[in-house]
């Protein structure tokens, strides 16, 4: 069974298409100032956090984690998170984000899929995650739901099908997406 990167299923709710590209066109990845910009922010970020409390996240207590990277062979997904919280009654998955604070979908399966993973992993629930928008320097909390850990399975076989029949998936529909993809050049369909 291909195994999928978390991230896979972010780019994936965001535009199907950039899975697509990724997996049946491996070898033409575009990397944008964005992309690279994001990169450096986390890192900035990770030296910030260590030196902070958790009050941001409204914990009292909790060991942190950083960079923690999770599989899991049953659902054949595997991905690194930024930050994971762990105390004696919850693990609490932590993302950053380079974003000024809006927070789509896209964002809640990539962290859910983390909790997820975790609680394959043998940690305590995961009934909660967090997304840290670095501009605004504020965390959101994301209840992650059983309904959306069972979105998150559902995609994987949505994901896996596309990939393994190589079927080029409609684009996204909110094509204000479009002009800031790295992919943007690859669907003269729609831009």
């Amino acid at each position: 069974m291909l195994t999928l990167r978390v991230s896979d299923l972010r780019q994936y709710t965001y535009c199907p298409r950039i899975v697509y590209y990724h997996y049946c066109l491996p070898n033409v990845r575009p990397v944008t100032y964005k992309m690279e910009a994001g990169k450096l922010a986390h890192n900035q970020e990770q030296d910030r956090e260590r030196r902070r409390s958790l009050r941001a996240y409204h914990l009292a207590d909790g060991d942190r984690e950083f960079d923690v990277w999770l599989e899991d062979e049953a659902l054949a997904l595997r991905g690194k998170v930024d930050m994971v919280v762990r105390r004696a009654t919850e693990v609490v998955p932590i993302e950053y984000k380079n974003s000024p604070g809006r927070m789509g979908h896209h964002i809640v399966l990539q962290l859910t899929a983390y909790g997820l993973l975790l609680e394959r992993a043998g940690a305590p629930a995961a009934q909660r995650g967090f997304v840290y928008h670095i501009p605004a320097r504020r965390a959101r909390e994301v209840a992650l739901t059983p309904a959306l850990k069972r979105e998150v399975e559902e995609l994987l076989g949505t994901m896996r099908a596309m990939v393994t029949a190589e079927l080029m998936p409609e684009p996204t529909r909110q094509r204000r997406k479009c002009p800031i993809c790295e992919f943007r050049r690859f669907c003269n369909d729609v831009v």
